[in-house]
């Protein structure tokens, strides 16, 4: 899931308080901070030299020091909710971060942040939900590597062309976004091969465009607690469709009975 820490990071060796992680420095794997009054990067951080989890998030923290690089371990990084704006160029260095979070930062200069997120080889996973974005910078075309990106939360109306170039991108959640433009976005998303999962719940959407059939990788589609009341009958084209998610939405149940949809696919139509 994009909003987790890696499944991989479950098994780690566990700590919330800074006093108590530094009493065993050699096993600190997963460390978070949330709950403590930071004001500044604490650089007795660099102590543990296994460190792979780092949560500093709703954090008074307004910095990255340069000298983040010397996490050489670290595989996942929040930010959310602090008060940074800008990320070091050297954060680039940290050859093994594969999931960062940068959500509820109004004031994040993501065109800035861009060329340093591109330089992150195993970078996978990026949040940046409710970062108050109103459009999307050019340079999104840089994430080359980027599978997972969640958008939800921004008065985004529509995506850049630039957007489809992230040719390698899994799941896009653009959640929470009553101004979205679904059908002047399809051209975009529709240049993505690899996108297989799609969530556009809480969206105000009241019709799903016919073009939605363009978007021919696509196997998971969320469109819960939204306001939709009719389906277009080119679902019945999307050969790699498995699973639609109209829970919460105001559809003549009758209707979803109808020939619109592949054998194959499984529907929700919870209310």
């Amino acid at each position: 899931m994009l909003l987790t820490a890696p499944s991989q990071a479950q098994g780690l060796k566990r700590y919330n308080q800074l006093e108590e992680a530094l009493a065993n420095p050699e096993e600190v794997q997963w460390l978070e901070l949330n709950s403590e009054a930071l004001d500044q990067f604490p650089t007795e951080i660099y102590l543990f030299p296994n460190l792979e989890y780092l949560d500093l998030s709703n954090t008074s923290i307004s910095a990255l020091p340069d000298s983040i690089y010397i996490l050489s371990n670290l595989k996942f990084l929040n930010l959310s909710g602090t008060r940074i704006q800008k990320l070091p160029n050297t954060l680039d260095q940290l050859n093994e971060l594969a999931a960062l979070q940068l959500s509820d930062l109004p004031n994040f200069d993501l065109d800035d942040a861009l060329p340093v997120l591109s330089r992150l080889p195993a970078l996978k996973s990026l949040d940046l939900k409710n970062d108050n974005l109103t459009e999307l910078p050019a340079n999104i075309s840089l994430l080359q590597q980027i599978e997972r990106i969640n958008l939800s939360g921004n008065p985004l109306k529509t995506l850049p062309y630039e957007f489809g170039a992230l040719q390698a991108l899994q799941t896009l959640y653009l959640n929470d976004d009553t101004s979205f433009d679904l059908s002047g976005s399809l051209d975009v998303l529709s240049k993505i091969p690899t996108l297989y999962e799609l969530h556009l719940e809480n969206d105000g959407l009241k019709v799903i465009p016919e073009g939605i059939n363009r978007l021919q990788s696509l196997e998971y589609l969320y469109l819960n607690r939204n306001e939709i009341e009719t389906v277009p009958e080119s679902f019945q084209n999307m050969d790699n469709l498995k699973y639609i998610d109209f829970y919460n939405n105001p559809i003549p149940e009758p209707l979803l009975f109808e020939d619109r949809f592949a054998p194959t696919i499984k529907l929700n139509i919870g209310n």
